[in-house]
């Protein structure tokens, strides 16, 4: 709940960093800040992966914590461009331990209703980032920046404390002779899986329309707990992929069917694909690490979704200064289309992914 929370709030510092202490920086400049912070929490989710799958979390946690910590409090004694660039970039890297470890470890715990777990995980950061949006609001409206910040540091301190305290692997024990004797193969047979292509590029896709979507945030969180539904069909009903597929194609309808037709000229029809968004890209983060999940053993869970989200890096730094620019170029039909081109693609990812795990067979009723 904690290590990306004040992230899905990030658009607060960006409003308060431009209202004062970096007034004198343009909108775009400012934010690079977010777009460094998402890029590095998801390019360091590899390496990150790799050291939980080889050593556990007995260690790897706590030094993650400790470092995004420190990074909080650096960035209340912070005033400048460079040196809130510098924090943030040092919180980038800390928060992809946290983050991917909460989604790694329950593949160690949960085999029957991973998904669920997987979902469970998701629904907590869409809370945190709700409940972090209200307390930074009170926070900078009643306090001076610095102040804020080491409040805000202190309630990140107790929440990480917490997750520390209940996070434990349940990896099976290894010498470090065997563990150095694995990781090699672990490696280079992710890297020759075509699945682990398929699945990393429909990550990086959907990942890309979540970024694209950045300001309306606040009302995908609302939506969250509905999106929830989905981890639960992936276990009970139909399989990860199966439900990812289904919901890829919900989503796409919903960016042709209500948004790119009537979305610029009616508002209530606007809140309508605002909410239905909410539902369907709500379940791409549970449902798309329980297809991860589902393609390699638990031992090496770290290391397939760390490198994945590696590969969605790309799509945190790129989302926000594409759709700036197809908006500012095509306007709002554009940016639609473009979101709707995206989503296709992930969806032909998926559906070569299916038919890989189906023995290059077309099985339509098959549960994966």
């Amino acid at each position: 709940m904690t290590d990306g929370d004040p992230g899905r709030s990030i658009g607060l510092f960006q409003t308060y960093w431009q209202e004062h202490m970096l007034h004198d920086h343009s909108e775009s400049e400012i934010s690079w800040i977010i777009s460094i912070l998402g890029f590095l929490d998801c390019l360091f989710a590899s390496p990150a992966g790799i050291l939980f799958d080889r050593y556990g979390s007995a260690w790897l946690l706590p030094a993650g914590s400790v470092a995004y910590i420190a990074a909080f409090v650096g960035l209340g004694f912070s005033s400048t461009y460079g040196e809130l660039m510098g924090c943030m970039t040092v919180a980038g890297v800390a928060a992809a331990i946290p983050s991917t470890i909460a989604f790694s470890v329950v593949s160690q715990w949960f085999k029957d209703r991973a998904g669920i777990a997987t979902g469970v995980v998701t629904l907590s950061a869409a809370l945190g980032g709700i409940f972090f949006s209200l307390v930074l609001q009170a926070l900078f409206a009643n306090l001076q920046w610095k102040a804020a910040s080491l409040v805000l540091t202190a309630i990140l301190a107790c929440s990480l404390l917490l997750g520390n305290l209940l996070v434990e692997t349940n990896a099976v024990e290894h010498t470090a002779h065997e563990d150095e004797r694995r990781e090699g193969p672990r490696l280079s047979g992710m890297l020759r899986s075509p699945k682990f292509w398929l699945a990393g590029y429909a990550i990086f896709a959907y990942e890309l329309v979540l970024f694209i979507q950045w300001g309306s945030i606040p009302s995908y969180a609302w939506c969250c707990p509905r999106a929830n539904r989905s981890p639960y069909l992936s276990d009970r009903k139909l399989g990860p992929i199966n439900a990812i597929t289904i919901m890829n194609i919900f989503t796409l309808l919903v960016v042709l069917v209500v948004w790119l037709p009537f979305g610029a000229s009616s508002t209530p029809a606007l809140f309508f694909t605002v909410v239905l968004m909410g539902i369907g890209t709500g379940s791409f983060v549970p449902l798309g690490a329980s297809c991860v999940n589902a393609l390699c053993t638990p031992q090496a869970m770290g290391t397939w979704l760390g490198s994945a989200y590696s590969i969605a890096s790309f799509a945190t730094l790129i989302g926000n200064p594409s759709s700036a620019a197809i908006l500012a170029r095509y306007g709002s039909s554009g940016m639609v289309g473009f979101l709707a081109a995206v989503l296709s693609s992930g969806l032909i990812s998926v559906a070569a992914l299916r038919w890989l795990c189906h023995g290059r067979r077309w099985i339509f009723k098959g549960k994966i």
